[in-house]
């Protein structure tokens, strides 16, 4: 009687203490450098590059190569690795890149973590992500989050952490405040 009492006392603690440690916020990343790059371009823009029409017909023109990787980019998954060569494309493509202040790397990095709330709605729309983080560490890229405010999505690479909740708990109001979108 008394061993198993402690065995069970033992369990409790080991289930309360796996608890709180999953009830912390753990970053995705390990990063000592944020870099900050954004797009200012319109659906209707977006748009007239998917849907090139021929000149004096109806049939549309083969998207280029160019403007094929552009629009994977903005609207789907790529790159789907972390690329070295990744901030290059964007700069070429007309991202702006901005730096962001090392205060901010705190609140970027708690946005940026684990969560165990789970407030999603889902998402009806077609992304745009027009806002795209690149964190390092020791100039290496360590990871790269894509941002689209409107559809409150996201595409995150580079983690091993649990990516699920992303965006709850207000995290894309709170991200979009602290870049003064």
């Amino acid at each position: 009687m008394k061993f198993s009492l402690k065995l069970l006392s033992v369990l409790i603690l080991l289930l309360l203490f796996s608890s709180a440690i999953h009830a912390q916020e753990l970053p995705f990343y390990d990063f000592d450098q944020v870099d900050y790059y954004s797009i200012d371009i319109s659906t209707q823009d977006i748009s007239e590059i998917e849907y090139q029409r021929k000149k004096n017909s109806f049939e549309y023109k083969k998207i280029s190569k160019k403007d094929s990787l552009f629009l994977s980019i903005l609207r789907n998954n790529h790159p789907e690795t972390i690329e070295e060569d990744f901030p290059e494309k964007l700069i070429k493509y007309g991202f702006k890149k901005t730096d962001i202040n090392k205060k901010r790397y705190p609140e970027i990095n708690t946005i940026f973590s684990e969560k165990p709330c789970n407030d999603d709605l889902g998402s009806f729309c077609i992304p745009i992500f027009r806002d795209i983080f690149i964190f390092r560490k020791k100039d290496q890229i360590v990871g790269i989050a894509k941002i689209c405010y409107s559809c409150h999505l996201a595409t995150i690479i580079g983690t091993e952490r649990n990516i699920r909740n992303f965006g709850s708990c207000g995290d894309f109001r709170k991200l979009q405040e602290l870049m003064n979108k």
